[in-house]
């Protein structure tokens, strides 16, 4: 008995389903979240250590305003962000601006590349469960969290953003002294 077409795209598709689904959960860490994040409620602190090794600690940005992006090497949306980033982190870091990546990808030698290979001029730091668990959870990238000099939280992006959003938002925040 010969396949019918018909058969055979339903077989594809269903193996490619199975597939996307089985990279997703390779690929993402759902973590519990402590919470939901509101605006104008006072920001997670955490504390993590770069790819230098070095430690990033909230409470070093008392008085600055920060973006906190969860992103990955293999997160497109990520990697299309990261250019204004780099952009913001060189034109507002005198105004009080500070970037931090946070990678969620599962080993550390493809975010050294990357970094590396694009000049990223902010801190990057790998995921943990404490941290992502403290910013309530992080099921969807790119995840941009926006901080205020007061220390409290003015919003909370998950997936795709119009990067002339966040850029408003940013430069908002660094306008409030």
């Amino acid at each position: 008995m010969r396949p019918t077409l018909k058969k055979i795209v339903l077989v594809v598709i269903a193996l490619f389903v199975a597939g996307a689904i089985f990279w997703q959960n390779r690929h993402s860490h759902p973590v519990p979240s402590t919470g939901p994040l509101t605006a104008n409620a006072p920001a997670p602190q955490f504390s993590v250590t770069d790819l230098n090794g070095q430690p990033i600690d909230s409470a070093n940005f008392k008085g600055k305003v920060v973006l906190v992006d969860f992103w990955a090497t293999w997160c497109v949306p990520c990697q299309s962000e990261i250019p204004h980033f780099i952009d913001w982190q060189s034109m507002h870091s005198a105004d009080g601006l500070q970037v931090v990546g946070i990678s969620m990808d599962d080993t550390v030698s493809p975010v050294k590349t990357y970094v590396q290979e694009h000049k990223l001029n902010y801190p990057i730091a790998m995921a943990d469960e404490k941290t992502i668990a403290a910013f309530g959870g992080v099921l969807g990238l790119p995840a941009n969290i926006l901080i205020g000099r007061d220390g409290k939280l003015i919003i909370k992006h998950v997936g795709v953003t119009d990067i002339s959003v966040l850029q408003r938002e940013v430069e908002q925040a660094l306008a409030t002294k």
